[in-house]
């Protein structure tokens, strides 16, 4: 089971007895038997036959927007989980303070302690990256966490910790790439660019993950509601952002991925060219199925962000 990346404008998508053919005109891009598939994510211009759509939903394949610049633009899947009683529960939920403050603590602490441990495990395979400064610092803040009263003093230290993280992580760029500080909307240099796009298709997986489940993805507990950001998958995703920093560190250090496969817009800022984003998309889909040890289990990164939601 996989995911069918689709970005190429102005192609279609057909079936073909139990195949799903991408079509550009006349030409065929690919094939790939409807069995193989667990999810479509669609880029920018890519048309869907209707009876393209009403396999897809009968099947239970969820099919993603998003534009060729990364932005997350909505979802189509079968109709809303029957599972009411836990959506009631999870708004009766949002009413206590306690519970949300509980439940932020415990999604900051993660998120910090495991940024720490990425900068710690380059130290080890790169010992003339010194970050001894920033390790000091982000420990501080994470024994902060558990004295904070509010969400909103919680949310500051993650934003300090965050920023911390992020002056180390741009001495781990190497090669032609600069890093200095965290922008988007729009990314205003590539390495941006590769964390934009990259955390796009996390959210998405955790969008993916509560909704299979019956939450409401769009009630957070960390994160405020905002018209639009499914907060509840944010929340859930912010232990996870280190995968996508490593995916783009990787591809940058390791030589995958050059300047020549960005380009600029002046609208959207920095983006991927198609071969770039088709790179992308490749080595985002090959960490997705990584094992990784989870309660004494392997089990690869997607199913581990099931498993955390089922445990939420």
């Amino acid at each position: 089971m996989a995911t069918l990346y689709v970005d190429d404008q102005g192609a279609s998508i057909r079936i073909r007895g139990q195949e799903v053919v991408v079509k550009k005109g006349e030409e065929t891009l690919r094939t790939c038997p409807l069995h193989w598939l667990e999810r479509v994510v669609l880029a920018g211009n890519v048309q869907l036959s209707t009876q393209a759509i009403s396999l897809f939903l009968k099947e239970g394949i969820p099919i993603s927007f998003i534009t060729v610049h990364g932005n997350y633009r909505g979802r189509l899947l079968p109709g809303t989980h029957k599972h009411t009683a836990l959506r009631l529960a999870q708004y009766e939920r949002y009413r206590d303070p306690d519970f949300r403050l509980r439940q932020g603590k415990s999604l900051i602490e993660a998120k910090v302690r495991n940024s720490r441990t990425m900068l710690q495990k380059h130290h080890r395979s790169h010992p003339d990256f010194d970050c001894k400064a920033e390790l000091a610092a982000m420990k501080g803040e994470l024994e902060k966490v558990g004295m904070s009263e509010s969400l909103a003093g919680l949310m500051g230290l993650e934003g300090t910790a965050a920023k911390i993280y992020f002056s180390a992580f741009g001495r781990m760029v190497r090669r032609e790439f600069s890093f200095e500080h965290r922008s988007h909307r729009p990314p205003k240099d590539p390495v941006n660019a590769l964390l934009s796009l990259g955390y796009t298709l996390l959210c998405n997986e955790m969008v993916t993950a509560v909704e299979s489940i019956g939450f409401d993805p769009y009630l957070g507990y960390l994160h405020e509601i905002e018209y639009g950001r499914a907060s509840l998958a944010v929340d859930l995703m912010e232990e996870f952002r280190w995968i996508i920093d490593g995916l783009a560190l990787s591809l940058i250090n390791r030589g995958e991925i050059g300047a020549g496969d960005f380009q600029e817009s002046n609208e959207n800022g920095i983006m991927l060219t198609d071969h770039g984003r088709k790179l992308f998309y490749s080595r985002y889909e090959e960490r997705m199925n990584d094992e990784v040890l989870h309660r004494d289990k392997h089990e690869s990164y997607r199913r581990v962000f099931l498993l955390q939601a089922e445990h939420f």
